[in-house]
């Protein structure tokens, strides 16, 4: 699905990490860490240093996700890489880990605690990064994030705002959750990531009523003249089983 072993490997351990939390192979893990902080990682060369370097400085950047969306810009294909292995990595349990609990933190930093109204990513960005809320055991904690504010990148005033530099991760979910149920009312506020992607992340959050709204509007949306190789088209019929057994359960 890419041009990256690591993110071949995420994408290929994911389903044993959402479905049942474990991998067969722990050392598995242990060569997704490994990758962090390296050349090509997103915002290393301004002092991050907990992002996974899932491309080398010279690559091309591309990637496509198992729901068939396709990742050709390469900032953006370098930060969909990062979050794709820190999800794996927290669906195991290894929140409790410090490399994992800064590469959360990172991915947060990097999108939802920016100052512009964008949250300075792409829909498909955002998107898969509702999964890093879901799995964070402590999204309704006041706890602060890990974040080092030191690094050169956030210097940048246009995206960070320098009086404003202590976020929780209650914070975060609560600016993501909005995000997500303003862009479940129209397709065009999430172009570039399939209503499938978004949903499965909600489907772990619906305690909350926002998540049950944008639940509610995605899965009544249309896409049926959207076309997607079929292995993409499986993956999308699994989701709207999980979101059949949702709406059967949720009363109305």
């Amino acid at each position: 699905m890419s041009d990256s072993e690591l993110v071949d490997l995420a994408l290929r351990l994911w389903p044993s990490v959402r479905d049942r939390g474990v991998v067969d192979d722990p050392t598995d893990l242990d060569r997704l860490i490994d990758a962090q902080g390296l050349p090509g990682a997103p915002g290393v060369e301004r002092g991050l240093q907990y992002t996974f370097a899932c491309f080398t400085p010279e690559q091309a950047a591309a990637l496509t996700l198992p729901t068939g969306e396709r990742v050709e810009d390469d900032a953006t294909a370098r930060f969909v890489a990062h979050l794709l292995v820190t999800r794996t990595l927290l669906g195991v349990g290894l929140a409790v880990d410090e490399r994992v609990a800064g590469a959360l933190a990172e991915a947060h930093t990097l999108s939802w605690v920016t100052s512009t109204s964008d949250h300075g990513q792409p829909p498909i960005a955002l998107g898969l990064s509702l999964w890093l809320i879901a799995l964070d055991p402590l999204s309704d904690s006041d706890r602060p994030l890990p974040i080092e504010w030191s690094a050169d990148l956030f210097n940048d005033v246009a995206r960070w705002d320098p009086d404003k530099r202590l976020f929780s991760h209650y914070d975060v979910r609560e600016d993501a959750l909005d995000w997500a149920t303003y862009a479940s009312y129209d397709g065009a506020r999430h172009a570039g990531v399939s209503r499938w992607t978004l949903m499965e992340p909600l489907l772990r959050m619906a305690s909350d009523d926002r998540a049950r709204l944008a639940l509610s509007q995605l899965f009544a949306a249309d896409d049926s003249g959207e076309r997607a190789p079929a292995s993409a088209m499986l993956e999308r019929n699994r989701i709207a089983e999980l979101m059949r057994v949702w709406a059967g359960a949720t009363p109305r």
